[in-house]
């Protein structure tokens, strides 16, 4: 599928370009053409000025007899010079043979397909119109010129689509790494989500089973309804996690910004975990919380802090502590917690912020949770602009510290 969309981008790409440069090719050459003409008009124009003192009236007439006896023995006369009376008759022509037709602009030969240009003026004695002088020049240096333009440009043409489909190609490769990425993630988060969703249909699907014989409940049925409670359960924090990291990380969802009390959230949040820490004997060690506000979208930063306590109650073990230190410093929040839990192995810190992912599968499951709470921190921090950093060592604990720019209250 990738390959597909690289290949016609490539093949828009090079579309565009082929016809940018058609219009180019088109543009250019007919004001190649034009300026060609010009200067053949211009040259016609001189000349016309050059002969027309020389025309003499005879009976009325005009005439170029005298010009030409002098001009031939000089040097050869290349355009073709045309008299013409008052009525627009011809009467005398000079030079190759012309089209005896007054005109100005351009004429073509059908006999011999030759292209002339032609322009006359008016010959005036006395005030009076006696006649016309008329010059017709050949315009095949010209034409030869605007065909080898065109022959350029055709040869040119596929060099230039073959550079352009191979850099488009290339460049493209570029362009759909992102895509890659997304389609990559969105198949693991398929087949990852439909695994962790399994588990608990299948706990159900066995429940109901147990439900529907009697005989085989028995004295089970508080253990089976407790089963399904933990299963129901399990696929509720899924499905809210799910929901929550999909709004998180969609650019185009609004997020309702405000100034959020860091200290009454995160006070708010530890008060709720502090139970969870006491079943389990875990000493939540709180360093005193400034008072600050910082704008931003409170659901968001409520999981910040909710996930990475409660991943710290999580895998720490019975007796453990865990330490939460938030500080401003500047114009930034710094969120601190820390464990003296099992720790994380190095080649598994790349991955934790990966959805469903687990370092160690077995434990995970035994502690409960989507696998989505990291991912939700990393997904809200980027959201805010912020960074997440993790240290850890196995068996020593794991540290993770959070940066969230802050703003003015009333921005």
């Amino acid at each position: 599928m990738v390959d597909s969309i690289r290949i016609k981008l490539a093949l828009w790409f090079v579309c565009m370009v082929m016809l940018l440069y058609s219009v180019d090719s088109i543009a250019s050459l007919m004001v190649f053409k034009i300026s060609l003409m010009r200067s053949v008009d211009v040259g016609l124009e001189d000349l016309i000025a050059e002969i027309e003192p020389s025309v003499k009236t005879i009976n009325g007439k005009p005439s170029l007899e005298e010009w030409h006896e002098e001009a031939k023995g000089k040097h050869p006369i290349l355009a073709t010079v045309q008299i013409y009376d008052v009525k627009g008759k011809p009467i005398e022509e000079y030079g190759p043979e012309g089209v005896p037709q007054l005109h100005n602009g351009h004429l073509r030969v059908r006999t011999d397909d030759r292209s002339l240009r032609s322009m006359f003026s008016k010959i005036e004695q006395d005030g009076k119109t006696t006649g016309y002088i008329q010059l017709q020049v050949s315009t095949k240096p010209q034409d030869d010129a605007i065909e080898q333009f065109f022959l350029v440009v055709m040869v040119v043409a596929p060099f230039i689509a073959a550079g352009v489909g191979i850099c488009a190609y290339l460049f493209s490769g570029q362009a759909v790494k992102p895509i890659e990425r997304t389609l990559l993630m969105l198949r693991r988060f398929v087949a990852d989500a439909g695994h962790e969703l399994n588990t608990p249909v299948a706990t159900i699907e066995a429940c109901l089973e147990t439900l529907k014989d009697p005989h085989k409940l028995g004295d089970m049925s508080d253990d089976v309804f407790r089963m399904m409670e933990r299963a129901s359960d399990r696929l509720r924090h899924l499905s809210k996690d799910l929901i929550v990291l999909a709004r998180i990380e969609d650019p185009e969802s609004e997020m309702m910004r405000s100034n959020v009390p860091v200290k009454e959230l995160a006070e708010s949040v530890i008060a709720e975990l502090g139970t969870i820490a006491r079943e389990r004997k875990i000493e939540l060690v709180v360093q005193p919380i400034p008072d600050v506000m910082m704008y931003g979208h409170h659901e968001s930063i409520l999981e910040i802090f909710n996930n990475l306590i409660e991943n710290a109650i999580k895998y720490s073990e019975e007796g453990g502590k865990v330490r939460i230190d938030v500080e401003q410093k500047d114009a930034n929040l710094h969120i601190t917690v820390a464990d003296n839990g099992v720790g994380i192995p190095a080649d598994s810190i790349n991955n934790i912020f990966d959805r469903f992912y687990r370092v160690d599968k077995s434990r995970s499951r035994d502690v409960g949770g989507s696998g989505l709470g990291l991912s939700i921190v990393k997904a809200a921090v980027e959201r805010h602009s912020g960074n997440v950093t993790v240290e850890s060592e196995p068996g020593k604990g794991t540290t993770f510290r959070v940066t969230l720019p802050l703003a003015r209250v009333g921005t």
